[in-house]
């Protein structure tokens, strides 16, 4: 589980499908649908926020792909712009033993 956040405050609860060093795959209902950019034309960036292994993980990211899975469900597809050095370390810990 995570939520993500817009610009403007508004928030949603979604899943996290997969994870990389660069990236994060999302889905999430209509809470998701209802997130907007600031201003017409600008990509959607969201502040997501998730946990590793009982540690709080917050980045900020930019929304690259979508796709609809049904009229209730979509999936983002988000590159990550920023995250803390703390953060990035938990990352590469987790991506490192879950691919072994």
């Amino acid at each position: 589980p995570a939520e993500v956040e817009d610009g403007r405050g508004e928030s949603a609860d979604v899943t996290l499908l997969n994870i990389s060093l660069s990236g994060l795959l999302i889905e999430g209902g209509a809470d998701l649908l209802q997130l907007k950019s600031p201003a017409a034309g600008l990509p959607l960036e969201l502040k997501v926020h998730f946990g590793i292994e009982d540690s709080p993980v917050h980045c900020h990211c930019r929304v690259v792909y979508t796709q609809r899975q049904s009229q209730k469900c979509m999936r983002y597809g988000l590159i990550i712009l920023s995250i803390d050095q703390h953060a990035s370390d938990q990352l590469h810990s987790f991506i490192s033993q879950s691919v072994k």
